[in-house]
């Protein structure tokens, strides 16, 4: 957003307040700059620290309030500043807790402590439930797994109408004891990891388990480290990208991948980071995303042969900057993701690179750019023959030939996407293509048909949290005109869990509506939640209801 100009006054009354603040605060800190930082002594205390989230290793106390105890009615603005961040905060301390156990749990120690603090942060979660379960079945406490379990069920049947979390049920279930009749060795692992392959290029993706599964039973039988960890490599990313894990199964096989290859293939500890990174991405970690995504290019920085793993790496880390709204960021990473995947042929990368610039220069408002980079990620997912991942691009070259003004076009390509994502049943793509079709019929004047679009786009067991909230944002615009109480609601539920995954654009739309629905104090809040975000579209939105 361009820089604010302040009146002669408001300048006068920030020097006298950062004057009377510098008098308060002592002579050992400083605060200068512009952007104005605070430099506190090391004596300081403080109630936390997380502006580095790449080397962030501590927390506040799991049950302490940012600024605990204190409230700011009489100043709006900076009391929504203090709810956004408590929830981001709160988010931050629940994430340090599940990942901290997994880590443990990789690693042969006890993790019950460290799950149970993420549930009681969140009883709501039902991959801190499935850590927490899995824990106790590896400290051999199965009568204590089964009861925990019951008492999951009985949380979600009240909190949701639903049974036991399948994440639950999965983490409560006997390990998988599958094995082939063949001698366990790396030949026959091998074997296995090659017919997966292949199944998985077909799109056959239970097969393609099935031979993974049988490996890594294989590759544990050899007693081979590095056998196990690339193993246990490949259905995880089996199951991330096939089967749309998300949850605790694949973070935990992604940790041990860690704990085997912790002096092996430096490309298989590279891709182990990336996929946490990406899997951190998705569930709306931003903080532990970054520092997962940071190894993984620390991992393969300077290794021969290991360019294609930097360039996804970079690929995921333009995702999370764009999620979070750093555009310059993901234009940077994106773009060098896209250098380096060409450099080497990696057709399927630099399609999905040019894909995610495609949603950048859509996001802010440079529908050429988007159109171009669209048009060339499905020139080269066509020459790859990678119909799995058609139906994201296509929904997103479907916006913007709406708003090129190209509505057939726009309409056919939406169709196709949305038929493509139901036949993979790939949740991120079925909700992308539910925005561009509710879209679609919205400049149709189809408002009724767009609302039934946009709530197939809210259905539950989402697998990427952005998407769902992009969703939210157009059913509270869907809702506005007729439905002011219902777009409230989905005002509210945006705002919150755009806070809470540091979605920040997101997390301005809700306040703008509520603003618009005659919230005064989000009105006030607004230019504060918006001052970092550099996205010419939103602040010609913000404009356009005098927002700003």
């Amino acid at each position: 957003m361009p820089p604010c100009s302040f009146p002669t006054p408001t300048i006068r009354s920030l020097r006298w307040h950062l004057s009377d603040l510098r008098r308060t605060l002592g002579p050992g800190v400083r605060i200068e700059g512009d952007p104005l930082t605070v430099c506190l002594p090391p004596s300081s205390e403080y109630d936390a620290d997380t502006s580095d989230p790449l080397h962030a290793a501590t927390a506040p106390p799991l049950h302490a309030e940012l600024l605990d105890g204190l409230g700011f009615t009489d100043c709006p603005g900076f009391d929504i500043w203090l709810t956004v961040e408590r929830h981001r905060l709160r988010h931050f301390v629940e994430t340090l807790a599940y990942e901290d156990g997994l880590a443990a749990l990789a690693e042969g120690d006890t993790a019950v402590r460290l799950a149970g603090q993420a549930v009681a942060l969140d009883a709501l979660n039902a991959d801190f439930h499935a850590l927490l379960v899995r824990s106790l079945v590896a400290s051999g406490d199965r009568a204590g797994a089964r009861l925990h379990a019951g008492t999951c069920q009985r949380i979600f049947e009240e909190q949701f109408g639903a049974g036991l979390p399948a994440e639950v049920q999965q983490a409560l279930a006997a390990p998988d004891t599958r094995a082939s009749a063949l001698p366990a060795t790396p030949l026959a692992v091998r074997s296995y990891l090659e017919a997966a392959d292949a199944c998985l290029s077909a799109g056959a993706i239970s097969p393609a388990l099935s031979h993974l599964r049988v490996a890594g039973g294989l590759a544990e039988r050899t007693g081979n480290p590095d056998l196990q960890a690339e193993a246990q490599l490949a259905l995880a990313g089996a199951l991330i990208h096939g089967a749309g894990g998300r949850g605790a199964e694949v973070a935990d096989l992604l940790h041990r991948v860690l704990s085997l290859s912790r002096n092996g293939n430096p490309a298989v500890r590279s891709a182990a980071y990336r996929e946490l990174g990406f899997l951190a991405v998705q569930r709306g970690f931003p903080a532990s995303g970054l520092r997962w995504l940071e190894q993984a290019t620390t991992a393969a920085a300077g290794l021969a042969g290991l360019a294609g793993e930097t360039a996804k790496a970079l690929g995921v880390r333009g995702m999370l900057a764009t999620d979070t709204a750093d555009y310059p960021a993901a234009l940077e990473a994106l773009n060098e993701s896209v250098r380096l995947a060409a450099a080497m042929q990696g057709a399927r990368q630099e399609a999905f690179a040019r894909a995610m610039l495609g949603r950048v220069h859509l996001l802010t408002g440079d529908n050429p750019a988007a159109a171009s980079e669209l048009d060339r990620s499905l020139h080269l997912v066509g020459t790859e023959h990678w119909t799995a991942f058609r139906p994201f691009v296509e929904s997103l070259r479907s916006e913007v030939h709406l708003a090129a003004g190209e509505p057939q076009e726009a309409e056919d390509l939406a169709d196709h996407a949305t038929a493509l994502a139901e036949s993979f049943g790939d949740r991120c793509y079925l909700d992308a293509a539910a925005h561009a079709k509710a879209q679609v019929l919205r400049t149709r004047g189809d408002d009724a048909g767009a609302r039934t679009w946009i709530a197939r786009g809210l259905r539950p067991d989402l697998w990427y949290r952005w998407f769902r909230g992009r969703n939210l944002d157009l059913a509270c615009t869907l809702s506005l005109p007729a439905e002011p109480r219902r777009a409230a609601r989905y005002a509210e539920e945006l705002g919150e869990l755009s806070s809470r995954y540091g979605h920040d654009e997101l997390t301005v739309r809700a306040y703008s509506f509520r603003a618009v629905l005659g919230d005064a104090a989000a009105a006030t809040a607004i230019p504060l939640l918006a001052g970092r975000i550099s996205n010419p579209l939103l602040t010609e939105h913000l404009v356009r209801r005098r927002q700003l």
